[in-house]
């Protein structure tokens, strides 16, 4: 009796620590969405009364392990999210610098430039300019209309709004500032890359050695054990 509580309270721990390592950092929104946070409140309010069933019925480490469970679960799901928004707007910014920088050279102001690039890109920095170009076309100002993207669209689109909203309010020359700009989010696009490449071996290691080292047991060490076994028997 006393083996299976000890293996449950480690599961459980595992668990905790778990969903607590995974938990998603700096994640802000000025204007958080009343579904979600319903749903996961909701989500939560299920969780603890199936774990609080299943520790009257069946076993209460097992109860406890199932309410952790689903109380981490939707922590964990928003964390791969916002990581996923992150990698996007990584992988977006290098390309609307560049088209900025064009556009800007081309003789375009601030305002026309933002809505070139929003038109024209699709992913999460695209669409956080059309956006802004929408608010500023219903009376909003462009530079306040771009100060919440970071909020809204990720932490790497920061620079980008600074230069562009220097270049609104105070009529700073864009084009240096954006092909150094162009630069470091190429370089972050890289490092990015080279960390993904690095992470690879780790996630092959056990699919590896969950198809590989059953066979190569099979091949070497059973014929030897057999042998053995029949030489024994002799």
């Amino acid at each position: 009796m006393v083996i299976p509580v000890v293996l449950g309270l480690l599961w459980a721990a595992v668990v905790l620590l778990w969903g607590w390592r995974a938990r998603p950092r700096q994640i802000r929104s000025p204007a958080p969405s009343p579904t979600r946070a319903r749903s996961s409140k909701t989500t939560s309010a299920v969780g603890f009364a199936l774990g609080a069933v299943i520790a009257l019925a069946v076993h209460p480490v097992l109860g406890v392990g199932v309410g952790l469970f689903t109380w981490v679960a939707p922590h964990r799901r928003r964390a791969q999210l916002q990581r996923r928004r992150q990698a996007d707007v990584v992988e977006e910014l290098p390309e609307a610098v560049d088209l900025l920088r064009l556009a800007v050279s081309s003789g375009l102001n601030v305002h026309l430039a933002v809505t070139a690039v929003g038109e024209r890109l699709s992913g999460p920095v695209g669409l956080g300019l059309a956006g802004a170009v929408q608010r500023a076309h219903d009376g909003m100002r462009l530079a306040d209309a771009l100060e919440p993207l970071p909020d809204s669209v990720g932490e790497p689109i920061r620079p980008l709004v600074r230069v562009l909203i220097d270049g609104d309010r105070y009529g700073i020359e864009l084009e240096p500032a954006l092909a150094q700009l162009a630069a470091d989010s190429r370089m972050l696009r890289r490092r990015r890359a080279e960390e993904q490449a690095r992470r690879l071996p780790l996630r092959l290691l056990l699919p590896l050695v969950a198809c590989i080292l059953p066979a190569f047991i099979l091949l070497t060490l059973a014929p030897v054990l057999a042998e053995t076994l029949t030489i024994l028997r002799q």
